[in-house]
């Protein structure tokens, strides 16, 4: 087992805290089963040249924290809708492009959102 130190946001503190308690693991334990989780959802998609091929799925307050980002990624995006659940918008994006490409689009869109998941079809 290797130690090292992360800063995470508080909220997100906050939640692995009260997850792991309601888990009864560790907090080391549940963030490491959460990167090995992300790190096998890139492991199949790592060769050169691949091209992802998924859906985003973006929980946010206002389509307007995710029209820009789409836009500027719409080299990607191939289609995406939006719908309103229990009084928050999700977007839905279908997306193909690069791992870098996905990725960042994905990791734009998790900064801006409650949550944003990469789903791969392909």
């Amino acid at each position: 087992m290797k130690r090292f130190g992360i800063a995470i946001p508080k909220e997100v503190a906050s939640e692995v805290e009260k997850l792991s308690q309601e888990l009864g693991v560790t907090r080391s334990d549940l963030i490491a089963v959460a990167v090995q989780e992300y790190l096998e959802s890139r492991k199949n998609h790592a060769d050169p040249g691949h091209q992802c091929v998924g859906a985003v799925l973006a929980l946010s307050d206002s389509f307007s924290d995710v029209g820009e980002i789409i836009e500027e990624h719409k080299t990607s995006v191939l289609a995406y809708t939006h719908l309103h659940v229990e009084g928050k918008c999700l977007t839905i994006l279908v997306v193909k492009g690069s791992v870098d490409a996905v990725e960042r689009l994905t990791l734009e869109l998790s900064k801006k959102v409650h949550v944003a998941r990469y789903v791969p079809l392909m």
